[in-house]
């Protein structure tokens, strides 16, 4: 699915549907911003989930941004740390930050295969603005907004 959220809490609120729709499934969440990833355990320790998330920074040297526990559901993870690691569901949660980068380019392509096949049932491609990024280009009747 590719989705276009108009803000954070539209991204937060579909996520938190997810997990409510699938309540064994591990959800992936992976951002590109750890700035973006504080807001997004905010919100979602705010939404009553059944599970508590988990937001790992390889920058964390121990503690609760450190240990994750991969078996548990709900999981935030920046893409620098994503290569490895499978979900049932995988929502990428901010495609357009790389709107400015060239849709051909290797680095773009591979980090993008990596999330992609950390997806075992469902993707998720959600991005915020005005139009799609260029790397999603032709994925335009895909696009459900929230």
């Amino acid at each position: 699915m590719v989705r276009h959220y108009a803000d954070g809490k539209d991204l937060a609120d579909d996520i938190t549907t997810l997990a409510a729709r699938h309540p064994q499934d591990r959800v992936g969440v992976i951002v590109n911003s750890l700035r973006m990833a504080a807001d997004l355990m905010r919100r979602l320790e705010r939404a009553g989930l059944a599970r508590e998330p988990q937001l790992y920074s390889s920058t964390a040297s121990a503690g609760r941004y450190r240990d994750l526990d991969l078996a548990r559901p709900g999981v935030v993870v920046h893409r620098a740390s994503a290569k490895g690691l499978d979900f049932d569901t995988v929502v990428i949660a901010d495609a357009e930050s790389e709107s400015a980068t060239d849709p051909t380019e290797a680095a773009l392509r591979m980090a993008y295969y990596v999330m992609i096949t950390s997806a075992r049932e469902r993707l998720v491609l959600g991005w915020r603005g005005s139009r799609p990024p260029r790397h999603l280009t032709g994925l335009e009747g895909w696009v459900r907004t929230r």
